[in-house]
């Protein structure tokens, strides 16, 4: 996992197909059902590069994200606009012996990145391996 206090990762490896792996990831309106710490999410329209949508964190307002870089069954960036920045989330498959590797990848960027990355990534990095096993099993079950 990468440690810093604005850019961090986390890796799981998962027992299922690829396929299954990405619709889960993309059903934006079930985010909150593996990640903790939304309330909500919806998309205006289908996923693809361009498109827009919404996340209701449990604390904080409510966030707009686009999809920023689309390689379909492969990876995706989202990013949400902050104060002089943004919050960068790319996630991404590999596949290796039959195992699909999820990897959550999240970076503040942008001149207050040190900041946001206090402020905010403490509780990131702390709840980001359960969110991971909580999406493993969820994509598993399917």
């Amino acid at each position: 996992m990468k440690q810093s206090n604005h850019h961090f990762s986390f890796t799981v490896s998962l027992n299922t197909t690829k396929a299954k792996v990405w619709q889960t990831l993309i059903d934006v309106e079930k985010w909150h059902e593996w990640d903790t710490e939304l309330i909500e999410a919806s998309l205006e329209g289908i996923f693809e590069k361009g498109a827009q949508g919404t996340m209701k964190p449990k604390t904080g307002p409510t966030l707009k994200f686009y999809v920023s870089e689309l390689v379909p069954n492969y990876s995706y960036t989202i990013i949400t606009r902050m104060p002089v920045g943004e919050l960068v989330i790319r996630r991404s498959l590999t596949e290796t012996n039959n195992e699909v590797h999820f990897t959550d990848d999240i970076a503040f960027t942008g001149f207050l990145k040190y900041i946001f990355g206090l402020m905010l990534g403490g509780q990131f990095r702390k709840v980001l391996p359960e969110v991971m096993n909580n999406f493993k099993r969820i994509a598993e079950s399917k």
